[in-house]
Parts: structure tokens; C-alpha cells; sequence
């Protein structure tokens, strides 16, 4: 507290906002507490969520079906999967592998799009989550089958620098570069993007599950 108190005196805003709370934050997860159970802590909710078993393609059909509206699955790296989502009745997927927290082996989303992309078409919409850094990187997206890209770190970089102004940068920067790559291309729109505006080396993009 002492090390970050010259940090809350130069927002004087916010530390009158925090002092109005006269309580330190409640970092429960309330969302996650059984009827008439207290909220779980962060820590605790982490450890249920690790111990809970995994959801099958039922539970997401489930969920699907509760929801009514459009219904987006992130995750999937396998055309396999892709099949499954089409199956259920989602509406899009995005082809993610969560940043790599889950397996650093993983590879990166983009290598797999290709594949995911051929095995759906478009019964419905593919996006894709990872690695999204500069505009030239929604460029490549697009062209390999993307029919739109998501982005955290980036935004939360330019929030955590300087709040809306920040991630309001952030899109600036992205959608300049986006242009300077079309510009680059001889294009005008996005609509005009394919593969063949990329050289992608031999043995880049990843069927999984594939053999040989």
C-alpha cells in the first residue's frame, strides 16, 4: 500500500470514489455461489472452476438452445470442432487458443484458420482471436478466411496506459495499419483480400489431427 500511495494522491477522483466505499473491494465471484452459500473468493472460484468437469457438446447445445440468439463459440482449433459448432446451431466460432494460457504448445490461432475455414465454409461466421497486434495482422486474417478478428491485450494495453483516450489509440493504430496494408496490396476494400495476397511458407498453417 505504501509503494502504490503516491499513485492514488495524483487520482484524487478515484480515491475519493474509493473512499466513499469505506470497505476494501470485494473480490468474490457472487455469480458463482449456491443459493444461500457465500460467494466464493477469486482464488476459490479458480479452484472450482479447475476442479468442475469439462463441458460437453451437449452443454453448448444446451446453452445455445437457452440463449435463443446468436451464439458464438471461441476456441476452436480443430475442423473437427468447427463441424461440431455447425452441428449445434452456433452462428460463429472463433478459431482462439486462448492466448496459448493453456497449452504454450499450442499453436498459434492463425495457423490453424485455414483448415477451420475449408472444413466450415460458410454455414457460418469464422473469426479469429490471438495474436492481433498491429493492423497488418487483421490483413493477414482476413485473407486467410477471417471474416473478422478479436482483440484483448492490445485494448487493454491502451486502457491501462491512458483509459477510453487509450483504447480509442489503440483502434486508431489498428485501423491506419489496416489501411497501410491494403494500400500495399493494390486494394480497396477488405472484401477484396485472398490467400494469394500472402506468402505463407510450406508447413506454416496446422490441420490438427491431421496424419502425414
Amino acid at each position: 500500500m505504501l509503494k502504490f500511495a503516491p499513485e492514488g494522491i495524483t487520482r484524487p477522483r478515484w480515491l475519493l470514489d474509493f473512499a466513499k466505499q469505506r470497505r476494501l473491494p470485494d473480490l468474490t465471484a457472487p455469480n458463482l455461489a449456491g443459493p444461500g452459500e457465500p460467494a466464493p473468493t477469486c482464488f476459490g472460484a479458480y479452484g472450482e472452476w479447475m476442479g468442475t468437469p469439462l463441458p460437453t457438446w451437449d452443454d453448448v447445445k444446451w446453452l445455445r438452445d437457452e440463449w435463443g440468439g446468436p451464439f458464438m463459440v471461441k476456441g476452436i482449433m480443430h475442423p473437427d470442432d468447427a463441424r461440431r459448432a455447425v452441428d449445434i446451431g452456433a452462428t460463429a466460432i472463433s478459431v482462439s487458443n486462448h492466448g496459448g494460457n493453456n497449452l504454450d504448445g499450442t499453436p498459434a490461432s492463425i495457423r490453424a484458420l485455414p483448415a477451420v475455414v475449408d472444413a466450415v465454409g460458410d454455414q457460418l461466421e469464422v473469426l479469429l482471436d490471438g495474436g492481433i497486434r498491429r493492423g497488418s495482422d487483421v490483413v493477414k486474417a482476413l485473407a486467410l478466411g477471417a471474416r473478422a478478428v478479436m482483440i484483448g491485450r492490445a485494448y487493454l494495453w491502451g486502457l491501462a496506459a491512458n483509459g477510453q483516450k487509450g483504447v480509442e489509440n489503440v483502434l486508431d493504430i489498428l485501423r491506419s495499419g489496416i489501411d497501410s496494408g491494403l494500400m500495399g496490396l493494390g486494394h480497396n476494400t477488405l472484401g477484396e483480400l485472398s490467400p494469394e495476397d500472402l506468402v505463407v511458407p510450406p508447413g506454416f498453417t496446422r490441420t490438427l489431427g491431421a496424419t502425414g
